[in-house]
Order: structure tokens, then C-alpha cells, then sequence
């Protein structure tokens, strides 16, 4: 379980649409997620450091994902990706405006939960 809130967070929710990723780097810099389990399985809250570099994101300590990946960040700041595991999917929305985001969280599979997540740039 733990190891699907981190994909979540380190590898769908921030990286980008398109290949314009220069159009999204309003966005550029260190951010902190914390995502907050609220129904299903999900039981802790986790944070996580995601860094956003020309518009794509990566997890600040790693700079790799074999994860799919569908959607991600546009340059409005709207989120939507989802992920497909193993485990599971994880489809996330929310939304990015400024120095802070926030939106929604969906595992299904074998796992299922939800929650909502918050994000803040720190850098």
C-alpha cells in the first residue's frame, strides 16, 4: 500500500501532458505533497518531495519511473494523470495555482482507496 501512495506522488501527478514543458514552468521548483487517505484500505498519511525542472516533474530522489503514465500536469496547472501498476490504478486530479495545489487520489485493484492530497512549493 505504501509503495502505491509513493508512485502516486513521485510519478503521476506532476508530469506533463505535452512535450511543451517549457510552457509549465511557472511551476518549476521543489514541492511537497501530502497525501491524506480518507476512505478504502489507505490508512497513513505520507509526504513527498517532488521536484518540477522545465515543466516535468521527477520524485527529488530519484530520476526514474517504469511505471505507465497517462496525462499529467498542463500548463494551466490542472492535474490528471493516472498510473497503471501492478497493484493497481491510481488516477489523480487536482489543481496548481502559485505556491500551493491540492486536488483528489483514486487505487483500485488490489488495494482500493481515496483520499485528497496538498501540495506546497518550497524552493
Amino acid at each position: 500500500m505504501s509503495r502505491l501512495l509513493i508512485s502516486l506522488f513521485l510519478a503521476a501527478p506532476l508530469i506533463p501532458v505535452s512535450t511543451t514543458g517549457m510552457a509549465q514552468s511557472q511551476f518549476d521548483g521543489r514541492w511537497s505533497v501530502h497525501a491524506i487517505p480518507e476512505k478504502g484500505g489507505c490508512r497513513r498519511a505520507h509526504y513527498y518531495k517532488v521536484v518540477v525542472e522545465d515543466g516535468v516533474a521527477r520524485n527529488a530522489a530519484s530520476r526514474r519511473t517504469s511505471d505507465k503514465v497517462t496525462g499529467g500536469l498542463e500548463p494551466s496547472g490542472r492535474v490528471r494523470a493516472s498510473l497503471q501498476r501492478r497493484e493497481g490504478l491510481i488516477d489523480v486530479t487536482g489543481n496548481l495555482a502559485g505556491q500551493s495545489g491540492s486536488g483528489h487520489w483514486t487505487i483500485a485493484g488490489r488495494i482500493d482507496c481515496s483520499g485528497r492530497w496538498t501540495a506546497s512549493k518550497w524552493g
